[in-house]
């Protein structure tokens, strides 16, 4: 996904292509598995108003670029594609607007991705992090992934900028893809933050304590990938319910996923929860 300035236009415009099967929240998800699309990869999923176009608290590039095959994690349910960035000496960044705002008080929603980190760890800026995040209307972001302060080999979960860091004690591993899903609890003033590190897809909500409670987003209009490590990002759902953003799917027995080859009995590591 490389954006070079003169094509962000275009870009903006190419959204207007996948209006037509777009649809709200409240009907569905949100959705952007990275599936290469007609005109361009950089407008499709569903429940977003824009193409994706380079943002974010002191971004200033949008170096990233779309491989076709899906990340892959056992039984999850993909449509082929995802979008990776290298180490970089500056904070990348790209946000996508939202059909739907998210944040009304008192109303919940889930967001769930995949993310593998590449490369070295830690190399880049800040100590190369990477990760989304939801982006509130009070000048805080929350941030889900490999930080660049704090505890730099794990995922965790903290306002954009590394304050109210909440540790999984999962550990980042190159190579090696996990599935984050936070539980978004938008209340009158902190909102309140669940994380979910490796869940089994299709299974029932599980049990967490990693919770974060000392933020306020506002409203939420867009969501963003942000980074200065090397990572690769894909299937970035919101639902409503956590079966809405952890779907399962199945093989028919043969072992293999039918978009991009991966072999479901080769990754053991959806085993690992916390």
């Amino acid at each position: 996904m490389r954006f070079p300035s003169g094509r962000l236009s275009w870009l903006i415009a190419a959204g207007a292509f996948v209006a037509l099967g777009q649809f709200a929240l409240a009907s569905g998800i949100v959705y952007d598995g990275f599936q290469q699309s007609f005109p361009t990869y950089a407008a499709g999923g569903a429940g977003f108003s824009a193409p994706w176009t380079q943002g974010g608290f002191i971004a200033f590039s949008s170096d990233y670029r779309y491989e076709r095959h899906s990340l892959c994690y056992p039984d999850l349910q993909r449509s082929g594609g995802s979008v990776a960035g290298e180490a970089e000496s500056e904070v990348n960044g790209v946000i996508r607007n939202l059909e739907q705002t998210l944040g009304a008080d008192n109303t919940t929603v889930y967001l769930s991705f995949l993310l593998e980190p590449r490369g070295t760890l830690n190399n880049g800026v800040f100590n190369g992090f990477f990760g989304v995040t939801l982006n509130g209307s009070l000048g805080n972001d929350l941030f889900i992934g490999k930080p660049g302060g704090g505890a730099t080999g794990d995922y965790v979960m903290e306002t954009r900028g590394g304050s109210g860091q909440v540790a999984s004690g999962l550990a980042a591993v190159v190579g090696r893809p996990a599935l984050l899903v936070v539980k978004a609890q938008f209340l009158p003033g902190n909102d309140q933050f669940t994380l979910y590190t490796n869940p089994k897809p299709g299974q029932s909500e599980p049990v967490s304590s990693l919770v974060k409670a000392d933020l306020d987003l506002g409203t939420v209009t867009h969501i963003g990938i942000y980074s200065s490590g090397a990572f690769a990002v894909d299937e970035i759902r919101i639902g409503t319910t956590f079966a809405d953003v952890v779907p399962a799917w199945s093989d028919s027995g043969n072992g293999w996923d039918q978009f991009d080859g991966c072999h479901q009995d080769d990754k053991s590591h959806g085993d690992e929860q916390h």
